[in-house]
C-alpha cells in the first residue's frame, strides 16, 4: 500500500468510521488487485475504494477519463491493446472475479458503493452529469458511483480529526505533526 492508498485507508476507518481491508488480492484475478474494501457498520455501506493521486493538477482526470478508469478497475474491462494474446483482443473481462472477490468478504455486488480517489478532478464542472449517464449506462443507481477530492475531502476531514498520539502509523503521525503545527501557529494548511 502506497501513502496516499495508506491516508484514504485512514479517512474511511476514522472519519466514515469503516471497518477496511486494503490490498485485497482479486479471486482468479491474475495480478489484480482492490486498493481498498471498507465497510460501515451503523449504514450497512459497503465500498470498493481505488485510489489514484498526482498533486500535479495538469494529469488530474477528466469526467471522462474516470468512466474509462470505472470501466477497469470497478468491472475488469482490459485496456485497450494491440495483439492477439492481450485480455483486450480475447474479449476477456474480470467482472466476475471482482464480484466474486466482493461475494468472498460478505459484500453484495449489487450494493457496493464504488469511489474513486484523485487529487481533484479536470472540468469538474461536467462531473455530475458524466456520473449520472454512466450510471445509467452501467445500470447502477446514480449514488452508487462516487469520486472523492483527496485535496478537498480526505485530507481537510483528516486533519480536523487525527490526533496526537498517532505514533505507530507514520502517514497519520505526520498529519497529526501538520495539524499541530496549524494549530500552534495559526497558520492553516494552503487550500
Amino acid at each position: 500500500m502506497n501513502t496516499t492508498e495508506r491516508i484514504v485507508e485512514s479517512y474511511f476507518r476514522i472519519c466514515e468510521g469503516c471497518l477496511t481491508t486494503p490490498d485485497v488480492k482479486v479471486v482468479r484475478g491474475n495480478n489484480r488487485q482492490i486498493d481498498l474494501l471498507a465497510y460501515n457498520l451503523r449504514q450497512a455501506t459497503q465500498y470498493h475504494v481505488e485510489v489514484s493521486v498526482t498533486h500535479c493538477q495538469n494529469w488530474c482526470p477528466t469526467p471522462d477519463d474516470l468512466c474509462e478508469a470505472f470501466e477497469r478497475k470497478f468491472f475488469g474491462v482490459p485496456r485497450q491493446r494491440e495483439g492477439a494474446n492481450t485480455d483486450w483482443s480475447k474479449g476477456k473481462t474480470y467482472e466476475k472475479q471482482i464480484f466474486d472477490t466482493y461475494r468472498a468478504v460478505g459484500f453484495d455486488p449489487a450494493r457496493v458503493k464504488r469511489v474513486w480517489v484523485c487529487w481533484t478532478v479536470s472540468d469538474a464542472g461536467l462531473l455530475d452529469e458524466t456520473l449520472a449517464n454512466y450510471c445509467v449506462k452501467r445500470g447502477l443507481a446514480d449514488d452508487l458511483i462516487a469520486v472523492y477530492s483527496f485535496r478537498d475531502r480526505v485530507l481537510p476531514a483528516l486533519l480536523a480529526q487525527v490526533e496526537t498520539s498517532n505514533d505507530e502509523d507514520d502517514a497519520l503521525r505526520t498529519l497529526s505533526l501538520i495539524r499541530q503545527f496549524e494549530l500552534q501557529t495559526d497558520a492553516p494548511h494552503a487550500r
